[in-house]
């Protein structure tokens, strides 16, 4: 293996195994293999990079990604998950950030490996789900704390965490990670604490407060800080569709501490079988200083398909006014969204993007194509970005 995805974590979960196999001459053999699932994956790609700045050739990518999933059954509340996951490079036409980029290509994100993807031991009981081990962490619509899925090498953490729902209408998340094992296949290993009370108002609107904290981020630099508190409530009203988002970050350095805002706020409604929502997205800046950043978020949900804007706008901060639209038409998903991009801080103009979605499930089967275009300025340098996707996925 490649790279082979440790958890810190590894003592808890010999702990736990053991009193899981003790617990296991309570039941019998075979009716532990048939309360356990076995599931296999598979995702092929084609992804289509062209940058054009005038240095580097566009990429061409052809990835597949197998992935194995055994999922034990339950025993006196505990249970085991254990996730293989293999991307292998069809073609080597493009650069990974694993070499030098002799061939002077662009970048397409995906590394070649084989891993595990998670690995943990899972214990319900008293109202609560216990997790202890790598794992996949999605919170919200994971703007702030993601898995990436979309990405070949999917995040995830090595954490401890509790999903609480003792109390009527509230979800309580809490975890405490030492690592993240990130989708360019390295590990940041930094302190990760997560909170995240969700209270659900009615069917079909909830209300979410959060604390997200890292130390030690980047600790070859002497290491970087966030602490992110926000409030955020998403759902329908009388068929309107509704988010809004307030958050505060503190990011501190060894040589500077800044404070920047997050706001989002949307509106949408479904129309003649077409949803329609126009949005406000802001990462707010320090006087230029310091901008509001999500480093453990899905990233590439936002701010447009392309990844231009994929860590934000730089220190100036970026505000997106994006619309976007979703429909079936016999099956067959299709989504359109635009986006109108400038800094917070002087205001530059810093571009637009659309982007397109055509995609259908067929039982097990799906096939998708994404087309992402991203138009300069010249405050962004007069480098236009064209991205496709042509994705093939099967599971059994």
């Amino acid at each position: 293996m490649k790279n082979f995805k440790k958890s810190v974590i590894a003592s808890t979960i010999s702990t736990l195994a053991l009193s899981m196999a003790m617990t296991t001459q309570a039941q019998s053999f075979d009716e532990l293999i048939k309360e356990s699932n076995l599931d296999l994956n598979f995702r092929y790609r084609v992804e289509s990079a062209d940058v054009d700045n005038g240095t580097t050739d566009s990429a061409l990518a052809n990835t597949l990604k197998s992935r194995i999933t055994f999922k034990s059954a339950e025993v006196a509340g505990l249970s085991l998950l254990v996730e293989g996951d293999s991307t292998l490079h069809i073609t080597d036409e493009f650069y990974d950030n694993d070499g030098d980029n002799t061939d002077n290509k662009d970048v397409v994100l995906d590394q070649e490996t084989t891993q595990l993807n998670q690995a943990y031991l899972q214990y319900n009981g008293f109202g609560s789900t216990i997790k202890a081990g790598n794992q996949r962490i999605n919170l919200d619509n994971q703007r702030h704390v993601g898995g990436v899925g979309f990405r070949q090498d999917e995040a995830t953490f090595d954490a401890i965490s509790i999903t609480n729902k003792s109390i009527d209408n509230t979800t309580i998340f809490l975890a405490a990670a030492n690592n993240r094992n990130s989708i360019t296949n390295t590990n940041t290993k930094e302190d990760i604490n997560l909170l995240n009370v969700k209270y659900a108002i009615s069917k079909d609107l909830s209300a979410s407060a959060y604390y997200y904290g890292i130390d030690d981020m980047g600790q070859e630099n002497s290491g970087v800080d966030f602490d992110t508190f926000g409030l955020r409530t998403a759902g329908s009203v009388s068929g309107i569709l509704l988010e809004a988002e307030l958050a505060t970050q503190d990011k501190s350095t060894a040589t500077a501490d800044t404070t920047s805002l997050y706001y989002n706020i949307s509106i949408g409604q479904k129309i003649a079988g077409v949803t329609a929502k126009l949005g406000y997205e802001v990462f707010g800046s320090d006087d230029g200083e310091a901008a509001f950043a999500t480093p453990l978020g899905t990233n590439h949900k936002f701010f447009g398909w392309t990844d231009k804007f994929l860590k934000g706008g730089g220190n100036n901060g970026i505000q997106d006014v994006n619309f976007s639209a979703v429909t079936k038409v016999s099956g067959v998903k299709l989504v359109a969204q635009l986006h109108k991009f400038d800094a917070v801080e002087g205001s530059d103009d810093l571009g637009s993007e659309m982007g397109f979605l055509v995609a259908k499930k067929f039982g097990d089967f799906g096939a998708s194509l994404k087309v992402a275009q991203y138009f300069s300025t010249e405050e962004t340098g007069d480098i236009d970005i064209t991205k496709l996707w042509l994705t093939g996925t099967a599971k059994f």
